[in-house]
């Protein structure tokens, strides 16, 4: 978490290669660095396959639907994004709370590739289900930001155009803005990925540390305790950025649990099919 934080003071791009080059030269230094590459080579392929599509799902021509209104009737007539800019964030300073929350969303590629390293140091087999259902879900969500995207609330109301008395900050890029200008650095890996401004249903961002938790939370207690007081602090992050709708993380909750049910009943059937299947005679 130092290094990234540091990363991210230094305007530096958190992106998933650096992750886990830096976790290679870990399993390196283990001794353990061929297996990493077998395990990490096919996840870090699909991994970016998805990130490549995601841009293409913008240029469906699909038109973004507009969630406001069921964010409204859950949160009895209100928008939680517009409440929080309006108490908390300053046009004209850096507030400490406005930096806090870019971490948060920051390290949405770092964080799930952490969690899984500390899988695959203790069970390649737990490493394994827990990649699967991240990739099953991101490509779940793939499905739905091609057939169905939708708008999040800093394009839905943008300043100037929103109607009067609603308006949300895109707080992300305004806080990168006012502390780093031109100067901060994407790798051209990412900057010809084509982001889809439109895949804010279901988020990602809520659902990776959540799905973590899901997964963390028989073997390492404490650290999935951690991940779910990580995954209501990204929450609150996205809706106070204006990046997302709160019922675009609980979307993405639900992802999750289809994500680890398909993967878990899968992991099931597959242990059964073994148990039952006839010993080869010995020659």
């Amino acid at each position: 978490m130092v290094i990234f934080g540091v990363m991210l003071w230094r305007g530096i791009s958190i992106e998933p290669e650096w992750v886990v080059l830096a976790l290679l030269v870990i399993a390196i230094a283990m001794g353990r660095g061929l297996v990493f590459i077998a395990d990490w080579g096919p996840f870090l392929l699909l991994f970016f396959a998805y990130e490549a599509m995601r841009g293409f799902a913008s240029k469906t021509g699909f038109a973004p639907h507009d969630l406001s209104d069921l964010e409204r009737a859950v949160f009895a007539g209100t928008l939680p994004t517009v409440t929080m800019q309006h108490a908390f964030y300053r046009v004209d300073s850096i507030s400490p709370q406005d930096v806090i929350a870019m971490f948060f969303y920051f390290m949405h590629f770092p964080l799930p590739i952490l969690v899984g390293f500390v899988f695959w140091l203790r069970s390649r087999d737990h490493y394994h289900r827990f990649i699967a259902a991240l990739l099953l879900m991101a490509f779940l969500a793939f499905v739905t930001y091609l057939f169905w995207p939708s708008a999040p609330p800093w394009y839905q109301f943008k300043l100037g155009v929103a109607p009067e008395g609603v308006a949300v900050h895109k707080i992300l890029n305004e806080t990168v803005d006012k502390i780093w200008g031109n100067n901060y650095i994407v790798s051209p890996l990412y900057t010809h990925l084509n982001p889809n401004q439109f895949a804010a249903f279901p988020s990602l961002h809520a659902a990776f540390p959540a799905l973590a938790a899901v997964y963390a939370w028989r073997r390492y207690r404490m650290l999935a305790v951690g991940l779910v007081l990580w995954t209501l602090a990204v929450l609150a992050s996205i809706v106070y950025l204006g990046e997302h709708y709160a019922v675009d993380a609980l979307d993405g909750f639900l992802y999750v649990a289809v994500a680890t049910a398909l993967v878990e009943g899968f992991t099931r059937w597959r242990a059964r099919r073994q148990s039952v299947m006839p010993a080869r005679p010995s020659a």
